[in-house]
């Protein structure tokens, strides 16, 4: 630390601060002693330099981008949890399983994580994997992985509330749709159609309705009490975005036994359904992040015209 330049210790502390937020992020800050342990080295690498700012530049650009480093300190906690004796996390075959008990912190952090470049992702509850739509937009160039300090928190509150009416719009135009329609089905009806639209599976009206219910109604469950428990920003948007997405593929599913009912044959239906789930999430999560960036914008714009001052 002797004979760091003032210029060298604020690259250093700004560094150290991009690490903070991007594990804040992630829903897995860096521990304490992770970071007393990069302190040590950065402050031994530069105790062999003049210790400029371009020093401590090159030093921190061996430790790499912070949201990556941050993302590598996830993981490896999770494979240390893991490897540590739990039945409940690991991989069987090569595919990863996680069957702990569901967890908004979880789903966030595996459905939005822009610091992630992978787009899929080890499910928060289930055998395989899932996909990250923080990874997804930032291939996609909606976002940047460093857009936001903190998933959606500087996004309006009324905003991150308001996600949760997609969801429920959804499901009560399921609801109006079986209301008028299902008593009309045969007692057997079709659930289950290859890529040409051509029924393959079939089940009772009762048992399709039981399927569809479901898929609908426990994501939105599940959003309304994250919602209500005041979770996280990040917590409560991707829990809308997820229940959303379950909503359009049980709308779909719905739409296509009753036209299958009529003896029709629809396989653009399946692909919207299929489509929907994954574009209008997407849409979800990109729109209020980028309300958020906005926001931060417009505080740091702020702070600096006071400070100017």
């Amino acid at each position: 630390m002797t004979g760091r330049s003032p210029a060298a210790q604020a690259v250093v502390e700004e560094y150290f601060a991009a690490l903070a937020a991007a594990g804040a992020r992630s829903g897995a800050p860096v521990g304490p002693d992770e970071v007393a342990e990069l302190r040590a080295h950065v402050a031994e690498r530069l105790a062999s330099t003049a210790g400029t700012a371009q020093d401590a530049e090159r030093v921190l650009a061996e430790l790499g981008d912070p949201a990556r480093l941050a993302h590598e300190f996830a993981a490896a906690r999770e494979d240390e949890g893991a490897a540590g004796g739990s039945s409940l996390v690991g991989r069987v075959l090569g595919m990863p399983y996680d069957l702990r008990s569901p967890s908004s912190d979880r789903y966030a952090t595996r459905m939005w994580d822009p610091s992630n470049p992978h787009v899929l992702v080890p499910k928060a509850l289930g055998v395989g994997w899932t996909v990250n739509f923080g990874a997804l937009a930032v291939a996609l160039r909606l976002v940047r992985p460093d857009d936001e300090d903190a998933p959606f928190t500087a996004a309006p509150a009324g905003v991150v509330t308001g996600t949760l009416v997609a969801p429920l719009a959804v499901v009560v135009v399921l609801g109006a749709l079986v209301a008028t329609r299902w008593r009309t089905l045969p007692a057997t009806v079709a659930t289950h159609w290859d890529a040409a639209g051509h029924a393959n599976g079939y089940s009772s009206r009762g048992a399709a309705l039981v399927l569809v219910g479901l898929i609908a109604v426990v994501p939105l469950l599940f959003a309304l009490a994250v919602h209500l428990r005041r979770r996280s920003a990040a917590n409560r948007v991707v829990a809308s975005a997820l229940s959303l997405g379950f909503g359009v593929v049980a709308l779909a599913i719905a739409v296509q036994t009753l036209v299958s009912a009529g003896g029709g044959t629809r396989p653009w239906i399946t692909w919207l359904g299929i489509v929907g789930f994954m574009v209008l999430p997407l849409a979800l999560l990109v729109g209020v992040s980028r309300l958020g960036r906005a926001a931060e914008q417009r505080r740091d714009l702020t702070s600096s015209k006071g400070q100017s001052w």
